[in-house]
């Protein structure tokens, strides 16, 4: 999470994208989950869009991509 904002970013995904596991995901993955759970359009997510987020898609994180992409 971006400390001064109090929200996930793509650059506070980015720089910690290895403690989560996905140090191997593009870019454009991490773009993707992001833009996935961002229902409110601001571009970050809060703790409630990324509890909702992981809810919905954690039974299909299976090192499949296709799941955040397109």
């Amino acid at each position: 999470m971006d400390s001064d904002k109090g929200v996930i970013t793509f650059e506070s995904l980015k720089k910690n994208s290895a403690l989560l596991g996905l140090q191997e995901w593009s870019d454009n993955d991490l773009y993707g989950m992001l833009k996935k759970g961002d229902f409110d359009g601001d571009g970050a997510l809060n703790q409630m869009e990324f509890c909702v987020l992981m809810f919905r898609l954690k039974p299909r994180i299976d090192g499949s991509l296709s799941v955040f992409v397109g």
